[in-house]
């Protein structure tokens, strides 16, 4: 009998961390209207209706939880709730506006209150961890570093406000901030706006948790796409934080990087 549920998103993580976890395949989960890629779904479910599908969890002896994938927040239909889900509502929306991460806490909060323990990606499937050091076969030079080092920093006088898992900056500049419409918006903005002036080519996409973020959901995570955007935006580096960033399909990752001369390190 499964004792794990997976909350499974858009993207090719949920496929990912079903690979990973092998013989031990968790009850996969999915929000009506928005499958994963290339895995089969278990179970269907709503906002609307969210209790009586924690309950059925629990009643399918389900004791963990486990949140993989991007879900978009929701457009609510006020006639489909039942009496108990409703009672949520103003403490989700409440939530809602206080940014994804104290979000995402709220949901957290609710499925231990139904006795279901979450599970974060980096206890389970430690492999999908992007290890410190340098992944490519080049090395960052020092321009690299510092833009880099910049973008830390940048993304550090965020993390108050909840905003930012990833910036790119180039010779210094910050061509642009990770907001609620995520990586791909950011660096096609970049590519976009690049020709219209000085630094035309060059830079480091960085990605990193947010100080204080629950680890437990939302981790930052890139695949070959991510390469492919940042080579577009004439990027040059690639800057994860060590031990938490996922990289789904490493192999294809380094073979993009590779073959765009992009270098791409972990660091703490």
């Amino acid at each position: 009998m499964k004792t794990l549920a997976m909350i499974a998103g858009a993207g090719a993580l949920p496929q990912a961390l079903t690979e990973a976890l092998g013989e031990n395949r968790p009850l996969i989960c999915a929000l009506e209207g928005l499958p994963p890629e290339a895995v089969s779904i278990d179970v269907t479910w709503r906002f609307e209706r969210l209790v009586p599908f924690l309950r059925a969890l629990v009643d399918q002896g389900i004791e963990g939880i486990v949140m993989a994938g991007a879900i978009a927040r929701p457009v609510l239909d006020p006639s489909l709730f039942d009496r108990e889900t409703a009672a949520l509502v103003p403490g989700f929306l409440a939530a809602m506006r206080g940014g994804d991460d104290v979000a995402l806490r709220w949901f957290i909060s609710l499925f231990e209150d139904y006795g279901l323990m979450v599970h974060g990606i980096a206890q389970i499937a430690p492999g999908l961890m992007i290890p410190d050091g340098v992944a490519s076969r080049r090395p960052p030079t020092e321009a690299e570093r510092s833009d880099a080092a910049r973008g830390r920093a940048i993304l550090r006088a965020l993390d108050s406000v909840d905003v930012a898992q990833g910036c790119v900056v180039a010779s210094g500049l910050c061509l642009g901030v990770e907001a609620i419409y995520g990586t791909d918006a950011l660096l096609s903005d970049v590519a976009r706006h690049r020709p219209e002036r000085a630094p035309q080519t060059g830079g480091v996409f960085v990605k990193r948790t947010k100080a204080g973020q629950d680890l437990r959901a939302d981790l930052p995570t890139i695949g070959p796409a991510t390469v492919a955007a940042c080579v577009a935006a004439g990027l040059t580096g690639l800057c994860l934080e060590a031990g938490r960033v996922i990289v789904v399909d490493r192999p294809a990752v380094l073979a993009a990087a590779e073959a765009a001369d992009l270098a791409l390190w972990a660091a703490p």
